[in-house]
């Protein structure tokens, strides 16, 4: 059975990172978009099994993009999982209290971003 992964992320070298691990993860089908607003569109028109969501995004946050969906019934139980260079005090719990399954602030560990993908697709 192929899993549908999301991945909003603005930056080429982290994109091409989570793409050489998501493809490791057999029967994965990966969507990718590098804006907040057509990522948003594109997850909302798709049929996601998991969402990878940057924090800061051009033309709309993450917080933003996971609000929303949090607010339609079709996305309120996909897990979406918050991939941010914001490593301050109180902004882990800022970004979980928006919706988000998990946090992982960037540079990610290869193996738990693996790891947590995997725990999320079974």
């Amino acid at each position: 059975m192929t899993r549908n992964v999301y991945v909003i992320e603005d930056n080429e070298k982290n994109m091409k990172l989570f793409r050489a691990i998501l493809k490791l993860i057999p029967n994965v089908e990966i969507f990718e978009e590098t804006r907040g607003d057509l990522g948003l569109e594109l997850i909302k028109t798709g049929n996601p099994d998991l969402v990878i969501l940057d924090i800061q995004l051009p033309e709309m946050s993450g917080i933003d993009i996971c609000t929303e969906l949090r607010n339609i019934e079709k996305f309120r139980e996909i897990p979406i999982i918050a991939v941010t260079s914001f490593a301050m005090k109180g902004d882990k719990d800022r970004i979980l209290s928006a919706g988000f399954n998990e946090y992982i602030s960037k540079p990610i560990k290869v193996n738990e971003f693996r790891e947590l993908v995997n725990t999320y697709l079974k």
